[in-house]
């Protein structure tokens, strides 16, 4: 095992060993409950206190995301965002298509919030029923 300059070697919590093992992390996911997530971490061996490394925080929190998604059958961000550019819309547009609210479509494409399963049926007839895209688009008025 290579050691990264940026691995700690005492734990801050107990002064107890810290090594980068494979380890389950239990990632909160609203009021979805936890994900359990298994990555190499730094950990402590004594008190099990975890140690995230630049951006392995966020690596974690989006597996997590992922998951529920692939769970609950939701398209992803870059779904979405493929979506979006297809009809050629801006974020700002596409939410006055979906009439929801500002940021929002910034924030499914991100992946820092889920669309709620009745939004995520309205995205796949925009994709797929060709009718049903022409005829929201065609209620597209410009901002007043």
């Amino acid at each position: 095992m290579t050691k990264k300059s940026t691995d700690l070697v005492e734990c801050a919590a107990c002064g107890g060993k810290i090594a980068r093992r494979q380890t389950i992390v239990a990632v909160p996911v609203g009021a979805r409950g936890a994900i359990d997530v298994s990555r190499r971490l730094q950990r402590c061996e004594a008190c099990g206190e975890i140690y995230y490394a630049a951006g392995e925080a966020d690596a974690v929190r989006r597996e997590a995301n992922d998951e529920v998604r692939r769970r609950e059958g939701l398209l992803f961000p870059e779904e979405i965002k493929e979506l979006r550019t297809a009809l050629g819309l801006s974020q700002v547009e596409f939410e006055r298509l979906l009439r929801v609210g500002p940021k929002t479509v910034v924030r499914w494409e991100r992946g820092t919030v889920f669309q709620n399963r009745a939004t995520d049926t309205l995205l796949r007839t925009i994709r797929d029923v060709p009718a049903a895209r022409a005829y929201l688009l065609g209620d597209l008025s410009p901002v007043a």
